[in-house]
């Protein structure tokens, strides 16, 4: 008999143990999320480092000019780090974003220290007076002011209580804050008080800009308007922009002393006296303009945005040609060192200029989409992942960085699965629009095998080997379920019927059958392999999400049975292969998704909506709602070396038992995004977790 390595109370619920032994529970650290939105980033003073941040309390530090970068150490954080400034006589710095509190660090950016605020909300803004070196930062919940470099801070009574976007510090101390319905607030006592001098349903404030060369104040809203002040933010008047995009971007450009502004419909607005009259011109990109940034060692103009298009002027933005970049993704930022440009994009891309933005080099790929699937590949020397858009990516070190292959699928194919030969070792990849996928060794060559090029006839869900004569099934929900018996270099058409829609398969242990379940509880088996499929009576009318094969315990293999899942927490078991099903009681009304069994300890564990986690220790016979600690959609739960059982989630969520299901605890993982899968990596190095998001959780 087969020993499991369990918690105590793993014992009473029918896991069993070595005398004596109990296995002691992991302690798992979150990388730095892959793959994040980068949007902002400051060169420092006196060391000359480079800061970028972005998304999932992301802050990369480069100390070469931005050729290499290397994570700071922070506190777990998942929310956005969208500001961040720098004390220039002290070179503090002080980040804002997350909602526990502000970030600061004193060593150059290498660490960061979280200093809790009076304000629950996020921070979106701050700023520092250069005469008393107080900061003022403003958020969703309004305003806060820290007196010693940036360690307590205090929240500010403010006149309205306005979400608040934009913070400016003006040349004699005075602040003003700006924010939804066009507010303007004013402070002349360093923050201390402020004053409402302007707002009422107007437009959000989306920047404030100060131009000492002109003694000129400017406040930009979200419906194309201009406020324009001379006296310090005293009192505003409005400017012709001829325009009511949403203003996206702000330039000066101090050789031609002239004001350029970005539009989200792509134009550049421009203005030679100071801001009371603008006139328009266009890109070319045709795009939203996310950013635009004058580059003081030439005089060139950059405008970025959206698909990777970035756009040069040289002549004070009335011509704009286009720049040729290494990426189609959103260009968010771009950070100017002297002649050193850094570009910051989505889905972790950097891009780095060493002639002031006439061209640039892919430092770091962006990781785009969702990753749908992860697996070795055939020779065990990479990791290979799958996702829209035909996109296929590769690592050699286990996940620590990664490369997109070239392999102009087209943005139709939509690759959801993975399976692997179980003879050559060969993976298969696939999804619709009918389109299979199939490389061998490395991983690095893919061959396509199958394209029907109609999602109506192949939206391939999920591929799965069969373990008893290793023929790969294509589960096709709608379309045609797909059967290989050489490995997936070719593939025949089924007589399964997918109408309605089938959502998952599973296949026998002790045989050759398969079981795939789906809409309205339908089912449909097959006792040859997967070639002639038949109809199974569930007797249910609501949707089955997920079937398992349930194999018998040691001795007593032939006691196998499959179990199903599915809407309104319905649990079915079939032990005829399909044929015919046995309601279970049923102890939550919330969908159930997804099913592992753990064969070592006979233990069954679904998961589900609302933070739903069952568990079954008698073979289904009854089942045990377990705490998860959470409300949201859980996915595959997925049994490492050690015997843990981790479950990713929605809203970062991930999950890990060391005693057999009976306790979770939830492991940070730096992000809010949507994950979907668990990889365990090699030599007990920790896992790969992925989805919206991709990043490494070590021990």
């Amino acid at each position: 008999m087969m020993i499991c390595l369990r918690g105590v109370l793993a014992m009473l619920m029918g896991c069993l143990l070595a005398p004596g032994i109990a296995q002691a529970e992991a302690v798992f650290n979150s990388r730095p999320v892959l793959n994040p939105s980068l949007f902002t980033g400051l060169p420092l003073v006196r060391s000359g480092s480079l800061l970028i941040a972005g998304s999932d309390g992301s802050l990369l530090r480069s100390a070469d000019g931005g050729q290499h970068w290397q994570a700071a150490q922070r506190p777990p954080l998942s929310e956005a780090i969208v500001r961040i400034a720098q004390d220039k006589a002290s070179a503090t710095l002080i980040a804002a974003g997350a909602a526990s509190g502000m970030l600061r660090s004193t060593d150059d950016g290498r660490s960061w220290a979280l200093q809790a605020v009076a304000l629950p909300a996020r921070m979106r803004a701050l700023a520092q007076s250069p005469r008393t070196g107080s900061w003022i930062a403003v958020g969703e919940g309004g305003a806060i002011r820290s007196a010693d470099g940036g360690l307590h801070w205090q929240r500010l009574p403010l006149p309205r209580p306005e979400k608040l976007g934009e913070v400016l510090v003006l040349p004699e101390g005075s602040y003003l804050a700006g924010g939804e319905n066009g507010v303007l607030l004013r402070s002349v006592d360093d923050g201390l008080n402020w004053l409402l001098v302007r707002g009422g349903g107007q437009a959000a404030v989306v920047s404030l800009q100060h131009v000492p060369a002109l003694r000129t104040t400017l406040a930009l809203l979200a419906d194309g308007s201009v406020l324009l002040s001379r006296d310090g933010g005293r009192r505003w008047a409005q400017a012709r922009s001829g325009v009511t995009d949403y203003l996206s971007g702000f330039a000066w450009d101090p050789v031609r002393k002239r004001l350029l502004i970005a539009t989200a419909s792509g134009s550049v607005l421009r203005s030679d006296d100071a801001g009371r009259s603008w006139q328009q011109a266009a890109t070319g990109a045709g795009l939203y303009i996310n950013h635009l940034v004058y580059v003081p060692v030439n005089g060139a103009l950059l405008a970025s945005g959206e698909a990777g298009a970035l756009r040069r002027s040289e002549d004070g933005g009335v011509s704009w040609q286009q720049v040729m970049l290494p990426t189609r993704d959103r260009l968010n930022h771009i950070l100017v060192a002297d002649q050193i440009l850094i570009g910051l994009g989505e889905f972790g891309a950097v891009l780095r200029s060493a002639d002031a933005g006439a061209s640039w080099q892919e430092l770091q790929p962006p990781l785009r989409m969702y990753v749908h699937d992860v697996q070795r590949s055939a020779d065990g020397r990479a990791l290979v992942g799958v996702g829209p858009q035909g996109w296929v990516i590769r690592s050699e070190d286990d996940g620590r960085s990664w490369q997109p292959l070239p392999l102009g699928l087209g943005l139709d194919v939509y690759l959801l699965s993975m399976a692997r030969d179980p003879a050559s070792g060969a993976l298969i990849a696939g999804g619709p629009p009918g389109s299979l996928i199939r490389a061998e060794g490395d991983g690095r060559d893919w061959l396509s095998v199958l394209a029907i090029n109609s999602a109506a006839r192949g939206s391939f869900q999920k591929l799965l080997a069969h373990p008893q004569d290793g023929s790969l099934l294509a589960l096709a929900s709608p379309g045609t379920v797909m059967r290989s018996a050489d490995g997936g270099r070719s593939w025949q058409a089924t007589d399964a019927r997918t109408e309605p829609h089938l959502y998952d398969v599973a296949a026998s242990a002790l045989d050759r059958s398969w079981v795939a379940v789906g809409r309205a509880g339908s089912i449909q088996f097959s006792r040859d392999g997967g070639q002639h499929w038949q109809a199974g009576d569930s007797g249910v009318s609501t949707s089955l999400f997920a079937v398992a094969f349930v194999a018998g315990p040691p001795g007593r293999e032939g006691e196998g049975f499959f179990l199903a899942a599915g809407a309104d927490g319905r649990l079915l078991r079939s032990a005829d292969a399909g044929v015919s099903w046995q309601a279970l009681a049923s102890v939550s009304p919330a969908a159930l998704r997804y099913i592992l069994h753990d064969r070592a300890c006979d233990l069954l564990i679904v998961s589900g909506d609302q933070g739903t986690l069952l568990r079954s220790a008698d073979r289904g016979i009854t089942w045990t709602q377990i705490p998860s600690g959470t409300d949201q959609a859980l996915r595959q739960p997925v049994l490492d070396r050690r015997g843990a059982i981790h479950v990713p989630g929605r809203g970062g969520v991930l999950l890990s038992s060391a005693d057999a299901g009976l306790g979770w605890r939830r492991i940070p993982t730096s992000t809010a995004a949507h994950l979907k899968g668990v990889f365990e990596l090699p030599g007990g190095e920790g896992l790969l977790v992925y989805g919206d998001r991709l990043l490494r959780i070590e021990p």
